[in-house]
């Protein structure tokens, strides 16, 4: 394929994303630099999401991430960021390989037990400093995780016990073969978190979500939820991903409606960015033999443009998350002759990405 010059390169389907890095450069104070904590969801909202973690035809789903290998020197943990958001961090292990890497996970979601110069600026640990874990246990052959903390449970403020849970949930469901979680006290399950009164199952899934929302005119029984991953900038302006829980209207087509979701933006437009203009469109979806396929139509998009990397691996995620399958193929107004600004060719399917904002420290 012949590649564009220069001029005529176009960054992620849209020369949306360099907004980001304007914003991440010039404004010193509101918008995407505001520290203030996201309101927690609805009641109905969290109810819906605990239902889902208990529904067994949701804990049998596939996992994108059964199939694809951990890197043996990095570990994704999720961290609370500046602006009240969970997101993932892939972080690299120290030369102390004595200890197991779900027990290396579990600490470095505790404050003081991340060393210092993995800790990108801006994030932080979601339990506090002094919380004490029993035990670790990760049996890939069941899928399960079992994290035991002692009592009593850490005293976590009301409105950041679920961020919590989703940090402890979405981390552990990083490690390959993982896709439930169990949260256990002195050995017993974990029912009901202390300060907020908010009802656990016994056994938790990604279906309990993270960063929850829920779309305009929704109503929570009937609706349906998809993850989506958006950009943000860090304090030193580099881009990461933050995955948000949107609660949308039940449709057949889930993988649909989250591309659509995810063309729609962001509805914290303030401290999230989008990855997509309004004008591109979801023309074919298909799932087959582990691949999620999307043909996109973009009316600004010519075969000799180059599509940023960022914009790409958001499709990607937010596919893969959806499908619950480790691969994405992914055509634009037809051609597959086409390659990113990292080089990536996309004429075969691509695997979700492993390490997940692998930021500068």
């Amino acid at each position: 394929m012949k590649l564009a010059g220069r001029k005529n390169v176009r960054k992620l389907l849209a020369a949306v994303l360099l907004l980001p890095l304007a914003a991440g450069c010039a404004n010193s104070g509101a918008g995407v630099q505001s520290k203030e904590a996201i309101d927690p969801p609805p009641a109905e909202v969290e109810q819906t999401m605990l239902q889902a973690a208990e529904t067994p035809a949701q804990a049998e789903k596939p996992d994108s991430r059964v199939t694809v290998a951990a890197g043996k020197d990095e570990l994704t943990v999720y961290l609370l960021d500046r602006n009240g958001y969970v997101a993932p961090m892939t972080l690299g292990l120290s030369g102390d390989t004595t200890q197991s890497p779900e027990n290396t996970a579990a600490a470095w979601l505790i404050q003081g037990k991340l060393p210092a110069d993995q800790l990108p600026p801006g994030f932080s640990p979601l339990l506090p400093e002094g919380t004490k874990i029993n035990s670790v246990h990760a049996d890939a052959s069941s899928g399960v995780a079992t994290v035991d903390f002692a009592s009593p449970f850490p005293q976590i403020p009301p409105k950041q016990e679920r961020k919590a849970v989703e940090a402890i949930v979405w981390t552990m469901t990083e490690l390959p073969g993982i896709r439930n979680v169990k949260i256990t006290v002195d050995g017993q399950p974990l029912r009901q978190l202390p300060a907020s009164g908010l009802p656990l199952a016994e056994t938790l899934s990604r279906d309990i979500g993270i960063n929850l929302e829920q779309a305009a005119g929704t109503n929570a029984s009937r609706s349906m939820a998809v993850t989506l991953y958006f950009s943000a900038r860090s304090e030193q302006g580099e881009g990461y991903f933050v995955p948000v829980t949107r609660l949308i209207t039940r449709t057949p087509d889930r993988n649909r409606a989250a591309l659509e979701e995810l063309i729609k933006g962001p509805l914290d437009d303030r401290k999230l960015q989008p990855v997509l203009t309004s004008d591109v469109t979801v023309d074919k979806l298909s799932e087959s033999d582990g691949t999620v396929s999307v043909s996109l139509k973009d009316p600004g998009w010519e075969p000799e443009m180059t599509v940023p990397a960022e914009t790409m691996e958001a499709v990607v995620l937010t596919l893969t998350e959806t499908a619950g399958e480790p691969k994405a193929l992914i055509t634009l107004n037809g051609s597959d002759e086409f390659t990113d600004s990292d080089n990536r060719s996309y004429t075969e399917p691509v695997d979700r990405p492993v390490a997940i904002n692998a930021l500068s420290r």
